[in-house]
């Protein structure tokens, strides 16, 4: 009988080398699409992606998204500078944050599960789309999504990553902007605006019109071959703007 029992042990097919077998393969995640700005209660929708560093197949895997709370001093709404905003624009390049492992900390605010179709022009990288609802108070929130495990048969560590949410007032007043070259006065079509967080794209006439809550702001106004053009405003009701914008300096060369 003794025999028996130490053979079975030790010739046992079953018995494996708790080694490499039993490592969990590295799990990545992307967030991107994330709007710069959301008004306070509405619903809006980002997406999210995963892959496995060893290219498994992660279909129908699970995640879940997280409030991690208000950034610190972020309660009020800063009318800076885009570039000091800490918000991320909603590229997938700016919103991917692979490998970041982020807070275990949290509120869950949505679940969601990858599709078996792969990104186009990707290896291995299932995506979602989630819709999601904002917080009913303004400010920048730290949000995270972090994947729960997969159906694979191979183990995979937890990814996360981290992500701005801008939530603002919903929006009072309207703002015209008028875009025009110095020189020449004609109107500038195609021009980026921004009133952070809010943005706009002037039309053929050189016309912007962008809806904002009541505060004080930075305008900027940009185009390509044009000098950025910055302007303070302080908006308390409906109003109009005029950028005039400088050609670029053509650096001469030796």
């Amino acid at each position: 009988m003794g025999d028996q029992t130490t053979g079975a042990i030790d010739e046992s097919p079953d018995v494996v080398d708790a080694g490499e077998e039993t490592t969990p393969h590295t799990t990545n995640v992307v967030v991107w699409d994330i709007p710069s700005a959301i008004v306070v209660g509405e619903r809006f929708r980002i997406k999210v992606g995963m892959k496995c560093a060893d290219e498994c197949d992660l279909a129908n895997s699970e995640f879940g998204i997280y409030d991690e709370g208000l950034q610190p001093g972020s309660g009020i709404r800063d009318p800076g500078s885009e570039e000091g905003s800490g918000i991320r624009d909603p590229g997938f390049e700016e919103g991917s944050g692979i490998g970041d492992q982020g807070s275990r900390e949290g509120k869950r605010v949505a679940t969601g599960k990858l599709s078996s179709d792969l990104w186009p022009g990707t290896t291995g990288l299932h995506v979602a789309e989630v819709e999601l609802e904002a917080p009913a108070a303004e400010g920048l929130y730290t949000w995270s999504v972090r994947s729960l495990g997969s159906d694979a048969e191979i183990p995979h560590a937890e990814g996360s990553v981290s992500f701005g949410v801008r939530v603002v007032s919903h929006p009072e007043y309207l703002v015209t902007v008028e875009t025009v070259d110095k020189e020449s006065q004609t109107p500038l079509s195609g021009a980026r605006v921004v009133m952070h967080p809010y943005k706009a794209i002037t039309d053929d006439r050189g016309i912007a019109k962008v809806r904002v809550a009541k505060g004080a702001y930075r305008l900027f106004v940009s185009q390509s071959r044009y000098l950025t053009f910055g302007l303070p405003v302080e908006v308390d009701a409906d109003m109009t703007a005029r950028a005039e914008l400088y050609v670029e300096p053509v650096q001469e060369r030796n």
